[in-house]
């Protein structure tokens, strides 16, 4: 049975940017969708061919294909222990999207850099300056001043870096932290609490000290301060002395 890979786990990306927002943006029924059919078979290769040849519902097999590949970026690839994506099976199976949003919010950028770079580099000083609207010359000009850094843009075409730039805003309203159908704004993020633990748990077991989560940045992507970070932190130690 294909289960989790016992390979080093690979936390977050580094290195190029990717143009995967480009093609697919949030994908969160499909994700949803991924979820669910693999807490009924409990083995990955088993349920990336379900999702191919029965469960996903685009009529190209092409385009399922670039689907569970995305998937697989974002969920599998990185090898997670087992309890993330027991944690994700969970949230996909509540009555709302509540938290599966708030932690795809938290693990695709993780996965896809160029989204975490938006979220801490444009989105989060605009909402600390109380500057809600978003709009895609933003995004245009964060790629831009990423060049240096990023040279890879440059071999993006104009077609492919414009449909990339609505691919991130899009996936950013998806998962809760921007809305609007055509002029984006910022909104803060519906975060349940299983999620915040989840988060916690994902830091704690990445090796960041106990001093310093509240002020690890991934807390940023849902928009929030050390301060707010503080009680939750505090909350789930004290819940932990207590079980």
């Amino acid at each position: 049975m294909a289960s989790l890979s016992h390979l080093e786990t690979r936390w977050r990306t580094t290195g190029p940017y990717l143009s995967t927002l480009a093609s697919k943006a949030a994908l969160l029924e499909e994700t949803r969708l991924f979820l669910v059919t693999y807490d009924h078979y409990h083995d990955l290769d088993l349920t990336f061919k379900a999702l191919l040849d029965t469960v996903l519902t685009q009529r190209s097999r092409t385009t399922r294909s670039v689907i569970v590949k995305i998937i697989k970026s974002r969920l599998v690839d990185w090898n997670p222990p087992d309890w993330v994506l027991q944690d994700l099976v969970a949230f996909a199976h509540e009555s709302n999207f509540d938290a599966l949003r708030a932690a795809l919010l938290l693990h695709v950028p993780r996965q896809d850099h160029v989204l975490y770079d938006v979220v801490q580099q444009v989105v989060v000083p605009h909402q600390e300056k109380g500057e809600y609207s978003m709009f895609l010359s933003e995004v245009q000009t964060f790629l831009d001043t990423a060049l240096d850094d990023h040279p890879e843009i440059l071999h993006w075409s104009f077609e492919t870096r414009l449909r990339q730039v609505r691919g991130i805003l899009a996936a950013l309203r998806d998962y809760g932290l921007l809305k609007g159908a055509v002029n984006k704004s910022i909104v803060l993020p519906a975060i349940p609490v299983t999620v915040v633990h989840h988060l916690i748990r994902l830091l704690k077991v990445e090796g960041v000290p106990q001093e310093q989560l509240a002020y690890h940045p991934d807390w940023q992507l849902w928009l929030w301060q050390p301060a707010q970070a503080k009680v939750a932190i505090t909350a789930f130690l004290q819940q932990e002395q207590i079980a």
